[in-house]
């Protein structure tokens, strides 16, 4: 008996493309995406202002990291977003993070601000030998020495100041070693002080305190042994 012949699959047939719909989801998603950053750089230059009037920098972090999600409460103010999918809200959040985060490292660095604080670098000293300031790590007692401190900053160094209660320095302000000082001292962003009549036989403790133009202070301790 010959065998019935099953029913034959109908073949797939790709739906008819819209290029209308298609269209119109495009431009709706671009103009999504623009407002996300937008809305990034209004939330970013809110930031910013907070931190400069109220000084607030650990707050702006967490608004950073929370005003994506205001987008989902916002967009369907503005766009038609009844057939978002998850996909559809993760990319213009995602976009307006990373907008807010470069806008905020932008404001957050000259010339706009200056967030960061002063950092030191070497410490040296300095004494005079048949004419010439040498570097040295060995002071005797009552030598006259040459005291210098690297210090630098994103912007401008305001002031740098030392104390030391044993060598009778209290807030004493550091002076700018110029490129053609006396003592031949070469370098970048240098301050000293200069001991006229040297120091007692002791070990000293040095407290370096440090100011930029924005009001971003950092110290410093360093000993110094004499003789």
């Amino acid at each position: 008996m010959a065998k019935k012949k099953g029913k034959r699959e109908e073949g797939f047939t790709f739906p008819e493309f819209d290029s209308e719909e298609y269209r119109t989801k495009e431009v709706r998603d671009s103009k999504v995406i623009v407002f996300a950053v937008f809305y990034a750089i209004v939330i970013a230059v809110i930031c910013y202002l907070l931190v400069k009037m109220a000084d607030v920098g650990g707050w702006v972090t967490l608004i950073g990291f929370a005003s994506p999600f205001g987008l989902i409460k916002i967009l369907p103010l503005l766009f038609d977003t009844s057939e978002f999918e998850r996909k559809n809200w993760f990319g213009p959040m995602m976009m307006s993070f990373m907008a807010w985060l470069g806008f905020m490292i932008l404001l957050s660095n000259p010339p706009f601000n200056d967030i960061a604080k002063p950092k030191f670098q070497q410490v040296e000293t300095y004494i005079e030998s048949d004419g010439n300031w040498n570097q040295t790590l060995q002071i005797d007692a009552n030598t006259p020495f040459v005291l210098v401190i690297s210090v630098k900053d994103n912007w401008e160094v305001e002031s740098v100041k030392v104390s030391a209660g044993k060598a009778a320095l209290n807030s004493q302000t550091l002076l700018k070693l110029e490129g053609d000082n006396e003592y031949n001292i070469e370098g970048n962003s240098l301050y000293y002080h200069f001991f006229e009549n040297g120091l007692d036989t002791d070990a000293y403790s040095f407290i370096f305190y440090a100011e930029d133009a924005e009001g971003n202070s950092n110290s410093k301790n360093i000993s110094l042994t004499i003789g």
